[in-house]
């Protein structure tokens, strides 16, 4: 009696172990193996600059704004090298020539100043102005600017010296009310003052006007200066305009270092509208070459459509 359960319980077990309860099967992961790479770290910075290089090959707008910063970008951005190489060469080389003519330009600018602080004194000009007034009879205050002067000599080891020596608001109303004396009549005023001292105008002025020539050291030896081998007790104090009492070589070599600097001056600065030109043809090649690019894939992608369609409609 006891026997007979035991046997039904292992009927039992066995009739269900194929039918009911199946035998458990070992199940294979469907996961993707890993790889040491899933574990590198990806910045946002790698993920935005991917963003920008990809939005400068798609986006005419983005490439042009490249090529305006740096002529060439946008065209090695889409894989333009030669016109991007021949950009930044023209670049590179106007930056190069800029500064050297503008540094160039700034050390004959000190080698002038220099040249005119041992050859130029607003002292000699006064003086000659008093004298200039006095031989033509000028009612225009030159008895103030005597007193100003007077018992100073100009001092051609440096001239800035004689700076202090000379009232330039005195000087001033001389001028205002100093005509040009020609040989026969009397002309306009001067047309100009003297610039404040040491100003870039100052600089411009005394080799530039011929008004100025009397402030020259060797127009002073030969007019003022009694000293001097060079003095011409026959100088006559006006503007024959007739070649007599044309400026002496300092005013004329004043004049030409002058323009030296300021040509090399200019340079520089024409050199810079080259370079502007050059970041705007870029970056407007830089657009069309985007916008012809972006034309040719959506000019592909209608084709596959086409034929795509022609293949549905055989089918």
């Amino acid at each position: 009696m006891t026997l007979l359960p035991m046997a039904m319980s292992a009927q039992v077990v066995s009739d269900f172990s194929n039918g009911i309860f199946k035998k458990a099967e070992i199940q294979k992961s469907t996961e993707a193996d890993l790889h040491i790479s899933d574990f590198s770290y990806q910045s946002e910075f790698s993920s935005s600059r991917s963003g920008v290089l990809e939005a400068s090959r798609t986006k005419p707008f983005v490439a042009f704004t490249a090529s305006a910063l740096v002529p060439g970008a946008g065209q090695a951005l889409n894989g333009k090298w030669a016109r991007a190489g021949v950009y930044f060469a023209i670049e590179a080389a106007g930056i190069i020539y800029h500064l050297d003519r503008n540094a160039k330009a700034r050390r004959q600018e000190k080698a002038y100043e220099a040249f005119t602080h041992k050859n130029w004194s607003v002292l000699a000009y006064a003086e000659w102005l008093v004298e200039y007034s006095q031989a033509n009879g000028l009612d225009n205050d030159w008895q103030t600017l005597q007193a100003n002067i007077e018992g100073q000599d100009p001092d051609f080891s440096n001239t800035t010296n004689d700076w202090g020596k000379v009232n330039i608001n005195l000087l001033h109303q001389v001028e205002n009310q100093t005509p040009f004396v020609f040989e026969n009549k009397l002309g306009i005023e001067f047309s100009h003052t003297l610039p404040e001292y040491g100003s870039q105008q100052y600089y411009e002025l005394i080799s530039k006007y011929y008004q100025f020539q009397a402030g020259w050291q060797d127009f002073y030896n030969v007019s003022i200066n009694m000293s001097s081998p060079n003095y011409d007790p026959n100088h006559t104090f006006f503007y024959g305009w007739q070649g007599r009492d044309e400026p002496n070589t300092l005013f004329y070599q004043g004049r030409d270092r002058a323009q030296t600097f300021n040509d090399n001056y200019r340079a520089a600065g024409n050199i810079l509208k080259l370079l502007l030109v050059n970041h705007v043809v870029s970056a407007f090649d830089a657009l069309f070459t985007v916008q012809l690019k972006n034309s040719r894939i959506e000019s592909n992608t209608n084709l596959m459509k086409m034929e795509q369609f022609s293949l549905t409609w055989h089918f």
